[in-house]
């Protein structure tokens, strides 16, 4: 599951969760996820790898020729004009941002890292090392459940995503990474900086750092990124959220904290 599927699940089960604290129930989105998942799937590999429910499906064959006949529409998104509106907003004081990784052949290299985020992004629950919503308007006491496919989201995250992966790997092997919106190599914002991007994924954009935080495992694929709307491009919103993407990777550090001893490895 790439950065966006895994977004919009996050955004699906917080308003399913808000739906069911205020007495409304489920809202049924959490179907409607996992149906899109599995075309996504069939369309990719052939097959569906999402289980919705164990119990027999109560479609009739009409209806479900029907859907099984449409073609799968991505949702468009857009940033309401109050937000693109933030722009003019000075940005908020930075904050030291912290998170932990394990490096090494066996994962016992204890690793820190730190970097400093505009504070016009507040931490969103999210299955990364760090996720935040880009929330100019909001002081810190909000729900961090609280996602909105609309809102421009700030990550850290092993890549999975096909598109972006592949860059990655290209990059590594010597190549140059096509079909960019962006692309620029990096040699002078840290040693772990590779390039910069911005490509088109999952009907949003992405501008992110490929910057590699293992040493010892090449195959995770680690990115700071910033995702948004397309209405965004060519903004000064946009040029807001790329600086502060620029600042992440600027005055992020990578420190060794511990190494297990494992003589049975």
């Amino acid at each position: 599951m790439g950065l966006f599927d895994k977004l919009l699940k996050g955004a699906v089960d917080a308003i399913d969760n808000a739906a069911a604290k205020n007495g409304n129930g489920p809202t049924g989105l959490k179907d409607l996820f996992n149906q899109a998942m599995d075309k996504k799937n069939e369309a990719i590999n052939g097959s569906s790898s999402t289980t919705t429910s164990s119990k027999p499906s109560t479609a009739t064959t009409s209806s479900s020729s029907k859907r099984s006949n449409c073609a799968y529409t991505r949702p468009k998104y857009t940033t309401p004009q109050e937000v693109l509106d933030t722009a003019s907003i000075p940005a908020k004081p930075s904050r030291k941002i912290e998170f932990e990784v394990f490096d090494g052949e066996n994962a016992e290299i204890r690793v820190k890292v730190t970097f400093n985020l505009s504070g016009d992004f507040l931490e969103t629950a999210g299955d990364v090392h760090y996720l935040a919503s880009y929330l100019p308007t909001i002081d810190d006491d909000y729900d961090a459940d609280y996602s909105d496919s609309n809102t421009p989201l700030f990550g850290v995250l092993d890549v999975d995503d096909e598109i972006i992966y592949n860059m990655a790997e290209k990059f590594d092997k010597g190549g140059v990474p096509e079909n960019a919106m962006m692309f620029l190599p990096v040699n002078d914002m840290g040693p772990r900086a590779r390039f910069k991007a911005k490509v088109e994924n999952r009907g949003k954009i992405e501008y992110f750092y490929y910057c590699p935080l293992y040493d010892y495992m090449p195959g995770f694929k680690t990115c700071f990124t910033v995702s948004y709307t397309h209405n965004v491009v060519g903004t000064p919103l946009e040029k807001k959220l790329m600086a502060a993407v620029d600042e992440t990777v600027r005055t992020m550090q990578r420190e060794v904290v511990s190494t297990e001893d494992r003589p049975f490895r």
